[in-house]
């Protein structure tokens, strides 16, 4: 009897550590691809795009008095810089009416 108990008890602590380590690998691979995904999403931010959205919105913020002509000459001229730097070919400045 006691070495059927054994058996049972070595087939089960055996499955056991199977199940855990194919868990545990499972989980491995599912955190480094969330992390793979994460930094691919990350490097798709284009900086010239929000810099250019910024423009848009300083240029609006300006035209309803939200801020002074001098502070919107300050920041329009930083971001202008910032998107000559990067090797922007065009700067296309917002139209105001």
């Amino acid at each position: 009897m006691p070495a059927q108990l054994n058996s049972v008890i070595s087939k089960i602590f055996s499955t056991t550590l199977w199940t855990g380590l194919a868990l545990l690998v499972l989980v491995i691979v599912l955190v480094r691809l969330i992390m793979w995904i994460k930094a691919s999403l990350r490097e798709d931010d284009d900086p010239s795009s929000i810099d250019h959205q910024m423009l848009v919105e300083i240029t609006e913020m300006q035209r309803q008095g939200e801020i002074t002509e001098a502070e919107y000459r300050s920041i329009k001229g930083r971001l202008v810089d910032r998107l000559k730097k990067e090797g922007e070919g065009s700067i296309r400045e917002p139209v105001s009416d």
